[in-house]
């Protein structure tokens, strides 16, 4: 089965807009939290305090949970390639690289996306995607440094922060194949519950410790614009938009998200990027207009 891109209409990109920077604030909220917190703690308390959140707003709008093990399965797959995976991967990436540079590395998402959906014969092999995925792949090498060592900090933060990329791509695969007409707030809530209790049982089981004092004003703060606001309400958003227009055009809130996560590490975080580092990053957004095609349509005309 093939499915081509669709095209968003003026309120489906206004709330992309919205979500990229709501995302872009995410970064640099977990990029101060895991100063202070252990990552998988961060992650834990992200997704815990979201579902509250979410469970609040499933019951004023009169929906129901999940009733049978099969759609909690559905869910629970997807919580652990939206929530778990590319969480932990990302907030550890974070205890390594700047702010920036990670939302930036986010940005391979949709050419993650759409090597997935080739690969699983959803979307046709174009030569613009095709090319666009090449260049994706290339702007993606330039982040690292001239002498890659997986030693090395900045090296292994990049690596984590692909794989949650890789995460995220295969995740909205899974919400739009499995999930396709559920309400987004449904989806959200009970992908959150399963995740939380996932996360719950792993640091149990890994016996990781919370720190002995209460965490600082900034570092509290972080933690609740993280869960309540680049969680809870992004996620309502992001299902929205993906059922409505589709997981490929979906995942093209990350064109935006370094622009807002850039700015924002730069202003909070004295955050600083490397020539080679912010030309790698336009060579993926380019990559993503060459994927998408909209460019080309569009000039074409």
């Amino acid at each position: 089965m093939q499915h081509s891109y669709k095209a968003m209409n003026s309120e489906q990109i206004g709330k992309l807009i919205l979500l990229s920077i709501i995302w872009g604030g995410g970064f640099l909220f977990s990029g101060i939290a895991v100063l202070y917190i252990h990552p998988l703690w961060v992650v834990t308390i992200r997704v815990s305090l979201a579902t509250m959140v979410m469970l609040v707003v499933l019951r004023m709008l009169g929906l129901s949970l999940p009733n049978n093990i099969r759609e909690w399965a559905r869910y629970l797959g997807m919580g652990l390639l939206n929530n778990v995976i590319p969480f932990s991967a990302i907030f550890y990436a974070q205890t390594y690289i700047s702010v920036s540079l990670a939302s930036i590395v986010n940005t391979m998402t949709p050419v993650f996306t759409f090597l997935v959906l080739a690969g699983l014969s959803i979307e046709r092999l174009t030569v613009n995607r095709i090319v666009g995925a090449l260049i994706g792949i290339t702007g993606t090498v330039m982040l690292f440094d001239e002498k890659i060592s997986f030693a090395d900090a900045n090296s292994l933060g990049l690596v984590l922060s692909l794989t949650g990329a890789l995460s995220y791509a295969l995740g909205g695969v899974w919400t739009k194949r499995l999930l396709t007409g559920q309400p987004p707030v449904k989806v959200a809530t009970s992908q959150l519950i399963s995740s939380s209790f996932v996360m719950i049982v792993l640091v149990s089981i890994m016996q990781i410790p919370l720190p002995q004092n209460f965490p600082p004003v900034p570092v509290v703060t972080a933690l609740l614009g993280l869960a309540v606001v680049s969680t809870a309400f992004a996620y309502v958003l992001f299902f929205d938009v993906m059922v409505k227009s589709g997981p490929a055009n979906a995942t093209l809130v990350t064109l935006l998200v370094p622009v807002s996560g850039s700015f924002l590490g730069w202003l909070v975080m004295d955050d600083i990027l490397t020539g080679r580092q912010i030309f790698g990053g336009l060579v993926i957004i380019l990559a993503l207009l060459v994927i998408d095609g909209r460019l080309f349509r569009a000039m074409t005309r």
